[in-house]
């Protein structure tokens, strides 16, 4: 779908943001061509850092159990999908809205609004994110990042693409991702070198997804092969991912900060129970943010 894209500038850093999903699709220095966003080639994965709501990841059999009835839903939700309006543009700050239509509430069945702000201040980009319940009755939702990032001067063959640092100490501990990207019981650890810098090689994604759920991780900087910093983000959600396609073997590699998970093996219960879930209450709204930093 060809879809209008919006720039936003503060001389220092140079965003696109498209109505498609209120989706960041560009991010540049004012001063250097180096894109810093994957551009969304279809031979890796065809998005860019698309925003994931009402679900993260996916629910079992893509049903959702909600109030007695049965919903279909399919991986990271509907959100991503929707034409949003553009309700802020202000210098260094744009403000994107989408609201519950009749496709979305046949898919969930609540009324919403949804909205996503995007503020700059020098190197940092502040993306925030705010749920409103307009229905009736608690809605139950979970919302989470996708964004992808390029690895600077990528070669195919290199050993190492990259590497990533946390503020949290050696051993990451993911969640096992089972085959058809379910939640196992299990969970691995993921030691850090003694230079806390995690190398990202063409194996280091055969996990399918690191899932960090210990609530730990609250900054992860992309450095590139040569120990570099290039992109930090830094958020408070409860888990972070890190993925890339083809086990690793892609130009890029995501940093997702989520509000959420995909379902455990086999769940079936209903859908407010789901592990890591957010509610708002009727009329009010629930609101978060995080940071991207252009080192």
């Amino acid at each position: 779908m060809v879809t209008k894209t919006f720039t936003l500038s503060n001389g220092i850093l140079e965003l696109e943001i498209a109505a498609l999903g209120a989706e960041l699709c560009s991010l540049r220095r004012v001063a250097s061509p180096h894109e810093y966003i994957w551009q969304g080639d279809p031979s890796f994965w065809d998005r860019r850092a698309p925003i994931l709501f009402p679900i993260v990841g996916k629910v079992w059999q893509n049903t959702a159990h909600i109030d007695g009835r049965d919903y279909t839903l399919t991986q990271h939700g509907f959100a991503r999908d929707m034409v949003f309006e553009k309700v802020v543009d202000e210098d260094r700050h744009m403000a994107f809205v989408v609201y519950a239509d009749d496709e979305s509430q046949a898919r969930w069945p609540f009324r919403f609004r949804l909205r996503i702000d995007y503020t700059l201040l020098r190197n940092v980009i502040t993306i925030g994110w705010t749920v409103c319940n307009l229905d009736s009755r608690p809605m139950p939702f979970q919302i989470g990042a996708h964004p992808g990032f390029m690895y600077p001067h990528y070669k195919a063959d290199d050993p190492v693409h990259g590497y990533l640092s946390f503020d949290a100490e050696s051993p990451l501990k993911s969640t096992t991702i089972v085959p058809g990207g379910f939640a196992g019981d299990s969970t691995f650890d993921v030691p850090l070198p003694s230079d806390g810098l995690l190398p990202l090689t063409n194996s280091t994604f055969e996990c399918d997804t690191i899932v960090d759920a210990t609530g730990r991780i609250r900054r992860v900087t992309l450095h590139d092969k040569n120990g570099r910093p290039i992109i930090t983000v830094r958020h408070s959600m409860p888990i972070t991912a890190l993925w890339s396609p083809a086990s690793g073997q892609a130009p890029f590699m995501c940093i997702e900060p989520w509000h959420g998970c995909c379902d455990p093996e086999g769940f079936t219960g209903e859908f407010s129970r789901k592990p890591f879930i957010e509610s708002v209450e009727p009329g009010a709204s629930w609101t978060t943010h995080y940071d991207i930093i252009v080192e």
